[in-house]
C-alpha cells in the first residue's frame, strides 16, 4: 500500500442490518399494539377470548379487548404536536446562525460536515 493511503475494511451490519432495522421500525409499534390490546385494563391478561381459540371470533375478541376501532388509535392533538414539532425544528434550523465543522477523519479519508449553532 503506497504511503498516504488507507484501507478499507469490509463493512459489517449491527442488529441484523436493512432487515433488523425494518423489522425495528415496523415490528415493535405492531408489537406494542398486540401487547396493549391483548392485555389490558377491561379484561386482564390474556383476553379471555384468547384463552379458548376454539371458539375465538374476531368480534369476540373485540368485546373482549375493548377495541375502539380505528378511529379510537388516531389522536388529532398528537399528530399537530409531532408536525408542529418537526416543522419548528426546520424552520430553527435555516433561521438560527451555525457555524459548520468537519468532523473526525473516515476510514475512507474523507470528512463529514456538521452544523454547531
Amino acid at each position: 500500500m503506497a504511503k498516504g493511503q488507507t484501507s478499507v475494511q469490509a463493512h459489517r451490519y449491527e442488529f441484523g442490518g436493512p432487515v433488523g432495522a425494518a423489522f425495528i421500525t415496523f415490528g415493535l409499534p405492531f408489537f406494542c399494539y398486540l401487547v396493549a390490546f391483548t392485555c389490558n385494563d377491561v379484561t386482564g391478561c390474556p383476553a379471555p377470548s384468547l384463552l379458548h381459540p376454539t371458539s375465538l371470533t374476531l368480534q369476540k375478541l373485540k368485546n373482549d379487548v375493548g377495541w375502539p376501532g380505528f378511529a379510537g388509535l388516531i389522536n388529532q392533538k398528537a399528530i399537530v404536536a409531532t408536525l408542529g414539532y418537526y416543522v419548528l425544528s426546520l424552520v430553527l434550523n435555516v433561521v438560527l446562525p451555525a457555524q459548520e465543522v468537519e468532523g473526525v477523519e473516515l476510514r475512507s479519508g474523507g470528512r463529514l460536515k456538521y452544523r454547531f449553532n
